[in-house]
């Protein structure tokens, strides 16, 4: 059993200016099973050794790579353009220190020489590429032999157009509200702050498309300063109509057929944490009531969304079990534009059906609609034409192969009963042998 990835330079670089290079590791975190990509293998020292650093190689050296270990879901191909090699990168605990995710409010721990993006891939598992942690490089795969398993930026599209269509798109984006504006500095190519780090910039293009929490992150030291982008407020409003006094919601975690329902209203609760007073939904179902509190104005709030991270303070019911999915489930509709869908508000007296919530929040037909705020980053990935326009409302291809993508943590098929398309840009299933094709896409 072993796959074969096949690896594309489709750049047009030409070395005198950048060439692409590629790393890569499979069972981070193992001392015995941890290997880095040594020509077209994964190796290691020896069976008693671990390797102390990945090295990077010049994709073109590289035509192909065979993986045919166990592996244990830290495995990765790293690929990034640069002027010179990479330096290898150190590990630790046995796995490599990465580098640095932009954007950079201060010199990097790790900096990269140059737009990096990553390819996530296992022995029977599935594989995907991932923009959460913001847009590097157009890279596609495709399964040989399965021509609907095909995921990334479109072959005939450059990274060149991709940063005209998001300059665009988020534009076109604000004519219907003027907030998505501040989405529009996520085009990273200069400094954070006069005189801060200029982050390498490559062939006269921008370093990266930048995932919004990052964004916040780094302006504000990791969410514990302060920070006055317009990204910090972005949420709300909509948090606040979401949480108000009295909204019901129904979401259905099962099935159509074996319904598995928690209930519950927004109400005035004591936060665990801070003892305070706070609005928030107490859901009830079969594994019991888990609350779930409005966060602060501001940051917090914009934290809350883009970051989507499970911690005493901002989501007290914690990620396990059902308590982490009906998270998953809010955060999904909030980011899609559809929160507000699948609340019966307090002053409605119809009688709805079982899991509304979810019914309303897992149709795909109403996610990303103009004017509705939503996570834009997110939605340009989706849905953007390469003209910058809704794909869905041109006509025309969207930029990622049929809409999949990761936009944000969460990006996944919704839960429970849903019938749209897929998703994320992620296999449909595990993938244990056969040819991958791989390819860094056209740079102009």
């Amino acid at each position: 059993m072993s796959i074969t990835f096949k690896l594309f330079d489709e750049t047009g670089l030409s070395e005198k200016s950048a060439c692409v290079w590629v790393a890569g590791w499979i069972n981070g975190g193992s001392f015995d099973a941890f290997k880095v990509l040594d020509a077209e293998q994964f190796s290691r020292p020896s069976a008693t050794t671990p390797p102390s650093s990945v090295p990077f190689q010049k994709l073109s050296d590289v035509s192909q790579v065979i993986l045919s270990d166990v592996t244990n879901g830290d495995d990765r191909l790293l690929f990034v353009v640069s002027t010179a090699e990479p330096d290898a990168l150190t590990t630790t605990n046995n796995n490599p220190i990465q580098f640095t995710q932009y954007p950079f409010a201060n010199v990097p721990s790790i900096a990269s020489p140059g737009p990096f993006d990553v390819f996530e891939f296992g022995l029977n598992a599935q594989l995907n590429l991932t923009a959460v942690s913001g847009f590097g490089l157009n890279l596609r795969f495709t399964v040989q032999d399965e021509p609907l398993q095909e995921y990334g930026v479109r072959s005939d599209v450059s990274r060149a157009q991709i940063a005209k269509a998001f300059e665009k798109f988020i534009r076109n984006e604000a004519k219907s509200d003027i907030r998505v504006l501040a989405f529009k500095d996520l085009l990273y190519s200069a400094p954070l702050t006069p005189g801060g780090y200029q982050p390498p910039v490559i062939d006269d293009q921008f370093f990266a498309i930048c995932d919004p929490n990052d964004w916040l992150a780094s302006s504000s030291g990791n969410y514990q300063g302060t920070t006055n982008d317009p990204l910090s407020t972005y949420w709300d409003e909509t948090l606040a109509e979401f949480f108000k006094l009295g909204n019901r919601l129904s979401i259905n975690l099962g099935s159509s057929a074996a319904l598995r329902l928690y209930e519950g209203s927004c109400k005035m609760l004591t936060h665990p944490t801070t003892n305070a007073g706070t609005l928030g939904f107490s859901l009830s179902g079969p594994q019991g009531t888990y609350q779930y509190f409005k966060p602060e104005s501001g940051l917090q709030s914009s934290q809350y969304v883009f970051q989507q991270s499970f911690g005493a303070g901002l989501t007290p019911a914690g990620p396990a079990d059902d308590a982490g999915l009906l998270q998953d489930c809010i955060w999904e509709a909030l980011c899609r534009g559809v929160a507000q869908n699948g609340v019966q508000e307090a002053s409605e007296t119809t009688s709805l059906n079982a899991g509304f919530s979810t019914e309303k929040w897992n149709d795909w037909t109403q996610w990303y609609k103009a004017g509705k705020i939503c996570h834009s980053y997110s939605k340009f990935l989706h849905y953007s034409d390469v003209d910058g326009t809704d794909s869905r409302l041109s006509g025309k291809p969207s930029i990622f192969l049929r809409n999949a993508v990761y936009g944000f943590s969460m990006d996944e098929n919704p839960i429970g009963p849903y019938d749209g398309p897929e998703v994320p840009s992620k296999t449909r299933s595990n993938i244990s042998s056969g040819t991958v094709n791989i390819t860094v896409g056209a740079w102009n």
